[in-house]
């Protein structure tokens, strides 16, 4: 269980900021830096690029300072917890830890922020799933090194390919959108999700399409023209390569409309 006393997000401070707290505090500290930041980790000196998060036990040395930014840019939570979650190894304690996605964090401690002022009768459950999520997107950066050597542009491209499959992306279009050539795309996509991106643009409408095809009746015709597709014959052959059956084939077997 989760008890948060004190969330701030979105703060700003100048680039003389400095936090020193050598005695630490009595409570855990989740602490995200934005921006680069000088550390002080285990008794000496560390200099960090940004979107780093560091989590503090209670009575950790807390030392840091901006470092080569126009402003310095942190959020932080200041919390109670028994969740035996929070040791070494399943989370690094007191060591920078580089977020594979760092707007799915900022958005969790914003909707934390909000969800501990107020006062629905589910607040106390909300606040600890949050919590949990944030936990788990520490331990999940601090495994996967390769994910979170990746650029957050291109989990923020993914993203964008999977909620809109219906849009017409192009290589040149989705280069364009994380500033860069599409040789470079090509290779840090495949290297990041090892899988190029124009496949993942197809595997994106084929999910969504098995989706409606499972849920609703639409007819086939819509379905593709949803998908992005212009051509019925294209998704069809498209679909039956990447499902083994025809979109008919599927819907006859895996929709839930007939059960």
């Amino acid at each position: 269980m989760y008890q948060v006393k004190y969330v701030v997000v979105d703060s700003c401070f100048g680039t003389d900021h400095k936090v020193e707290m050598p005695g630490g505090i009595p409570v855990w500290m989740f602490l995200v830096l934005k921006t680069p930041t000088a550390l002080m980790v285990g008794g000496g000196r560390m200099e960090c690029e940004k979107n780093i998060c560091i989590l503090y036990p209670p009575m950790t040395p807390i030392v840091y300072e901006a470092r080569g930014e126009k402003y310095h840019h942190e959020e932080w939570i200041q919390f109670l917890s028994d969740d035996p979650k929070l040791r070494e190894p399943y989370v690094p304690l007191a060591r920078p830890v580089k977020l594979i996605n760092p707007d799915a964090v900022w958005e969790t401690m914003r909707l934390l922020a909000y969800e501990n002022i107020a006062g629905y009768p589910e607040r106390e459950n909300s606040i600890n799933a949050l919590m949990n999520l944030l936990i788990y997107k520490l331990h999940d950066s601090s495994v996967d090194t390769a994910a979170a050597r990746a650029d957050s542009k291109l989990v923020r491209l993914r993203s964008e390919i999977y909620l809109h499959p219906e849009k017409d992306w192009t290589v040149r279009k989705m280069a364009d959108m994380v500033y860069l050539s599409e040789s470079r795309l090509h290779t840090m996509y495949k290297e990041t999700f090892h899988i190029t991106c124009m496949n993942d643009v197809i595997m994106s409408r084929i999910q969504y399409a098995q989706n409606m095809l499972e849920c609703t009746d639409k007819p086939v015709t819509d379905i593709a023209l949803a998908c992005g597709y212009h051509g019925n014959e294209h998704f069809c052959r498209q679909f039956k390569e990447k499902t083994g059956l025809t979109p008919g084939g599927y819907r006859q077997k895996y929709s839930i409309l007939k059960i």
